[in-house]
């Protein structure tokens, strides 16, 4: 091993360890909480109770609910709950003289009900709601509201039918329950007309301790969203954030930047997914939400058809709380991680490993011809690193550092240890063959490993942690690996041999068990780039769910399909196989295959909003799991040859 590359090793060595160390801010400040808030949809508790009247608040709160969403209302909204009515010119004619009076007094008769509305609000608790709004509606609505008699009247002079959308209140009742039960209060706010200036009045009265939007939007969304910030500042109050492939809310990304990232992650279900599911299906996608992706909230919808509804409910909340206590979780108490973020100097660090790694890669490329040369790299790493950061654009480095790690690192491990000139298992004396194999299998994965702890390290901020920044080009990653591994095979390694071999190959006959083959390669392309990413392009089958289901109750994290399945068993058969072998062309599909394991590897690390130690836990299962089954794949092809020798050959 020449010196460029022992240093070049070093470099990498040292960067890796140092940017291990510095995810352990990470692990203790957002990781290792274990407070979670099981929130209680309020649209869904009125439905449950209207259809089970002994339903209770405190019965719910026993069995795990530690909140209630309650929701803002709008006139729509008011008027089907009954303590908000539209009054035209024949009620206004059936009311006491002196009712009348004061209603005219105030500047309102039949002929003012042509254009505009009359509304008489019949419940307490909205009168103070709307007075609480009076000067917001008056300005942007030229609304009035007085007192006449023992009731308090709302006037729009210019009513238009979409106004009934506009927000007055919320659901008082639905409050004052909650506060009796000891639940904490939730706040659901839509997008709809003034919601912005509604929240801000609201807020305050309220004082929830969560604000959780309803609909595709933030309130506020376009164009108020840095007065809803600011009211939330004003109260702390943090916002759910809602996990990005249950609703990709408009508005979320700006709100929680302006709110300094005060925010909690929230995963729900809707009430189609619910009632369509078994209390253990959904028990287990709230436990897996929490542990795997750092969510905090739950907002939990109830069962609302069938028999037996209370029982069910009941009983799904209590061995919710059952697994969550289980598993070390603490229901309530739920609070938002201070602003994180790794330091500049530990950006810089990852940035060196990486491209230190970058510069093996390519000798590796060129076979350690121009190891002079390439040193540059490491110039124009530092010019772009400098670049950026004048320009303020750190979240594009800590990007293009992760994408690089993600890239070049499976690349590396199987250039390194599959591509090399060292002889296969089968070339090897029996007493050393497999302990040299597992070696090159485990440096291989350390190798990837690398590449995973690279990434988290440059993208260690709560922009990236809580998924309002992305980690791009996920796809990306998985296409270039193999396409560089497949130049260095090519073009480097069967140099010789596919001289000969491309052009018999090119001249073969096509026959049909060519064209199922062909086919078979190309639906598991599509299979392997439609499965990745944050939000794949294929679903996952209903079988490949509850395998997927077993495993985890087995072994708590799951490991990688693409890893243990295929990549990682068929990295040991190759490693098995001798360098001859390897040479020919048939193993071009085998080495693409292998490849996919350490890619995947690589990608575990890529899901920011995962915990290090459940990317770490399911790294190490893939790599035991797909150990086991590789030797099963090499006893396999060793008895194949065995065979074939004995029954072919000898009898040739």
């Amino acid at each position: 091993m020449n010196f460029l590359k022992k240093l070049l090793i070093a470099i990498m060595l040292i960067t890796v360890i140092a940017a291990g160390f510095s995810l352990s801010g990470r692990i203790e400040d957002i990781d290792q909480r274990k407070q979670v808030e099981i929130v209680l949809d309020g649209e869904g508790y009125q439905e449950l109770k209207s259809l089970v009247p002994e339903l209770q608040l405190s019965e719910l709160k026993a069995n795990g609910v530690s909140a209630l969403a309650v929701y803002q209302q709008s006139i729509e909204d008011l008027l089907e709950t009954g303590s908000f009515r539209r009054l035209e010119a024949i009620d206004i004619a059936m009311l006491d003289s002196q009712l009348q009076s004061e209603i005219a007094a105030a500047g309102i008769d039949t002929n003012s009900l042509t254009e505009g509305a009359l509304f008489v609000i019949l419940a307490d608790s909205l009168r103070a709601q709307v007075d609480n709004l009076s000067s917001h509606l008056s300005e942007d609505f030229a609304a009035e509201t007085f007192r006449a008699g023992d009731y308090t009247f709302l006037y729009f002079p210019q009513w238009s039918e979409s106004l009934v959308e506009l927000n007055l209140g919320y659901n008082h009742q639905h409050l004052r329950a909650a506060r009796e039960a000891g639940l904490e209060i939730v706040y659901r706010s839509g997008n709809k007309l003034n919601a912005a200036a509604a929240l801000e009045k609201k807020l305050p009265l309220v004082r929830p301790k969560l604000l959780l939007f309803s609909g595709e939007e933030v309130s506020g969304f376009p164009g108020d969203i840095a007065a809803v910030a600011e009211v939330m500042q004003e109260e702390e109050i943090a916002f759910g954030f809602v996990e990005p492939f249950i609703v990709n809310q408009a508005g979320s990304r700006e709100l929680a930047e302006l709110n300094n990232y005060n925010l909690l992650r929230t995963h729900s279900m809707q009430q189609d997914e619910v009632e369509k599911a078994t209390a253990q299906l959904i028990v287990g996608r709230y436990l897996r939400a929490i542990r795997e992706r750092n969510v905090r909230v739950v907002l939990h919808r109830p069962y609302l058809e069938g028999t037996n509804l209370l029982q069910r409910n009941l009983n799904l909340l209590s061995s919710l709380r059952a697994e969550l206590e289980a598993a070390n979780y603490t229901i309530s108490g739920a609070e938002a991680s201070p602003y994180f973020s790794g330091s500049l100097i530990k950006l810089l660090i990852a940035l060196t490993g990486v491209t230190a790694a970058g510069i093996l890669m390519l000798n590796y490329f060129s076979k350690f011809k121009y190891q002079k040369l390439l040193n540059i790299f490491f110039l124009i790493s530092a010019a772009a690193a400098f670049g950026l950061i004048q320009l303020g654009e750190l979240v594009l480095l800590r990007q293009i550092t992760a994408l690089g790690a993600a890239i070049i690192f499976p690349t590396l491990a199987i250039m390194a240890f599959l591509l090399n000139d060292q002889p296969g298992g089968e070339e090897l004396p029996k007493s050393s063959a497999l302990i040299e194999i597992v070696k090159r299998f485990t440096a291989a994965i350390i190798t990837a490993l690398s590449g995973g702890i690279f990434i988290s390290a440059a993208l260690n901020s709560s922009d990236f942690i809580f998924q309002v920044e992305h980690f791009r080009g996920v796809k990306i990653t998985f296409l270039m690996p193999l396409i560089l591994i497949s130049l260095y095979y090519l073009l480097k390694l069967g140099e010789n041999d596919l001289k000969r071999d491309i052009p018999l190959f090119l001249e073969t006959t096509i026959k049909v068990k060519h064209l199922v083959l062909a086919a078979i390669l190309a639906m598991i392309a599509v299979v392997y780039i439609g499965r990745t990413g944050n939000f794949p392009l294929l679903p996952v089958p209903a079988w490949e769910l509850t395998f997927r289901s077993l495993i985890e109750r087995i072994l708590y994290v799951r490991p990688r399909f693409k890893e243990f399945l295929i990549g990682h068993p068929l990295l040991i058969l190759a490693l098995w196989l001798s360098s001859k072998k390897r040479k020919e062309l048939y193993f071009y599909p085998l080495l693409l295959l292998a490849s996919v394991g350490v890619i995947t590897t690589v990608n575990t690390f890529s899901h920011l909003h995962t915990p290090i130690m459940v990317s770490l836990l399911r790294t190490f299962h893939s790599y035991w799991l797909g150990l086991i089954l590789g030797a099963g794949f090499v006893i396999f092809y060793q008895l194949i040859q065995y065979l074939y020798k004995k029954y072919y050959l000898d009898n040739i």
